[in-house]
């Protein structure tokens, strides 16, 4: 009797053991499957995050670039402006500084030798009103008897300085007046300008 209870109780542990063993490596099968779908998709959902990260970062790269061209451009752009004025405002004084009396009479006698060969012709010249008067005295002095009638200086309030001369009846200017002289010289040194900017 004792040997057959020790028989049962040894089945019903060896059983129950077995029993317990099967069920816990069911549930650790199971444990390790869920576990490694777990993984699967972390990893998944890593790497969509990587992915959309990675796309972020490049827009935000691709528009900072943009951006410090556009500031670059804007820059330049602000910069040329500003030494254009700044070109046109020395231009301009060096201008108004050269263009005395005393040099507009040197000018006009050039001019009056390669465009007025015929002493019959007439010289009418525009001047500034405070320039006029002492031009009149030079140009009388300089032109002399080159021509049969005596050359005609007005002040006249459009120009400021420098002077505009004509040399005959057709009322054709040739302008040497500060303004059309700077206007001249600054686009030159503009484009100048323009392309050391764009070489940059």
């Amino acid at each position: 009797m004792a040997e057959e209870l020790q028989s049962l109780l040894e089945k019903i542990r060896t059983d129950g053991i077995e029993k317990a063993e099967a069920q816990r490596d069911k549930i650790l099968s199971s444990a390790r499957a869920e576990a490694e779908e777990i993984i699967k998709k972390a990893e998944a959902e890593a790497a969509r995050l990587l992915e959309t990260a990675s796309a972020e970062a490049e827009s935000v790269r691709v528009r900072a670039e943009n951006s410090i061209r556009q500031a670059a451009r804007d820059i330049v752009l602000k910069l040329k402006a500003e030494l254009e004025m700044r070109l046109s405002r020395a231009v301009s004084a060096s201008v108004k500084a050269a263009m005395t009396p005393e040099f507009m009479g040197e000018l006009i006698r050039d001019l009056a030798k390669e465009f007025a060969t015929d002493p019959d012709k007439k010289v009418t010249i525009l001047a500034s009103e405070r320039d006029a008067q002492m031009l009149e005295e030079i140009v009388r002095d300089t032109l002399g008897g080159s021509f049969r009638q005596a050359p005609q200086v007005f002040g006249d309030a459009s120009v400021k300085s420098g002077m505009q001369i004509s040399f005959g009846e057709n009322e054709v200017f040739y302008d040497f007046s500060a303004e059309a002289i700077t206007e001249l010289i600054g686009s030159y040194t503009g484009e100048k300008l323009a392309r050391i900017l764009e070489d940059r």
